[in-house]
């Protein structure tokens, strides 16, 4: 008869569900960071346009006023 090269061990059930378990809670804190830096990077971005708007606001003045 032939032996298998590989040997798995069985393991409890409890100590499976309780992997499962922590596995599960890793990937709802992951996904929930996500989340946040999604919406941080939206917020961000926003910022930037409106800086961008403003700067823009006061190149213009200045060139008016070089034009004065």
């Amino acid at each position: 008869m032939v032996k298998p090269d590989t040997h798995f061990e069985q393991i409890p059930l409890e100590m499976v569900k309780k992997i499962v378990e922590e596995q599960m809670q890793r990937e709802i804190a992951a996904e929930r960071t996500e989340g946040t830096e999604e919406k941080t990077l939206d917020e961000d971005l926003l910022r930037a346009q409106e800086q961008s708007r403003v700067m823009s606001g006061k190149i213009s003045q200045v060139e008016a006023q070089e034009q004065s």
